[in-house]
């Protein structure tokens, strides 16, 4: 008989990988909350209509479902302000609009040893999630009436060091 090596899914490439492999598979996201208030409307619109400024504040937390499981639900909360620019006359910038988006998904961790189980839910799952994280942004100011959010991508393997330093 052959010898036989059994493949799951990647879950961030949808690639092959070996079984046993340390990995996360992504079920069901969703939008856990959301929050979006414009400052000052409607006369807020009377200002021109430029991109604004954006602030934004990424947190990311997980929670283990079910006692003994391998499952976990894992937020992605971001925090955005948007401000117009500062005058040409050194005139305070103006507070447009402010959001609170809470997005979360349901993770299974498969074969995760205590090396890879903080980088697969706080690196790998949040990575999955911020497409449809930053969609819904972009959505939530254009339907407002502002141009549209332009979020970059996010390094969260960058983020997750930097809070592991910090304590």
């Amino acid at each position: 008989m052959a010898d036989q090596t059994n493949f799951t899914t990647d879950s961030i490439g949808g690639a092959a990988s070996a079984a046993g492999r340390p990995g996360v598979l992504m079920g069901i996201q969703y939008v856990k909350s959301v929050t979006f208030q414009v400052a000052g409307a409607p006369a807020v619109f009377a200002r021109a209509q430029e991109r604004p400024q954006i602030a934004i504040m990424v947190d990311v937390r997980a929670n283990q479902i079910g006692e003994n499981m391998p499952n976990f639900e894992v937020e992605l909360v971001m925090q955005c302000q948007g401000q117009t620019a500062p005058g040409p006359n050194g005139e305070e910038p103006v507070r447009l609009f402010e959001t609170t988006l809470v997005y979360a998904g349901i993770f299974t961790l498969n074969h995760s040893t205590a090396e890879t189980f903080e980088p697969l839910l706080l690196v790998e799952a949040p990575r999955m999630l911020f497409p449809g994280a930053r969609n819904l942004l972009t959505t939530l100011s254009r339907e407002a009436g502002f141009l549209p959010i332009v979020v970059q991508q996010i390094d969260f393997g960058e983020l997750w060091r930097s809070r592991r330093a910090q304590g």
